[in-house]
């Protein structure tokens, strides 16, 4: 049972951990681009679009990497 949790945290994780990454260098990627080609509307579009939905991700990340590692905490590393 902890074997099979471990494996749904592990892959939840992962999975949430690439969301995150995705959105959050769009995001730096967008207000970069804004701000070579002088464009302050893009900044804080990008801003306004995606900074809420990078940190739920982040918020996500945390939790599911909280509880993986929890689901670890027996296991003896060789």
């Amino acid at each position: 049972m902890q074997n099979r949790l471990r494996t749904v945290f592990q892959i939840l994780f992962t999975l949430a951990i690439l969301v995150f990454l995705l959105l959050a260098a769009i995001l730096v990627f967008s207000q970069v681009l804004g701000l070579v080609i002088g464009q302050p509307a893009l900044i804080t579009g990008a801003s306004d679009l995606l900074l809420q939905p990078s940190i739920i991700a982040a918020i996500f990340v945390g939790l599911l990497g909280f509880a993986y590692y929890n689901t670890t905490e027996g296991k003896k590393d060789s």
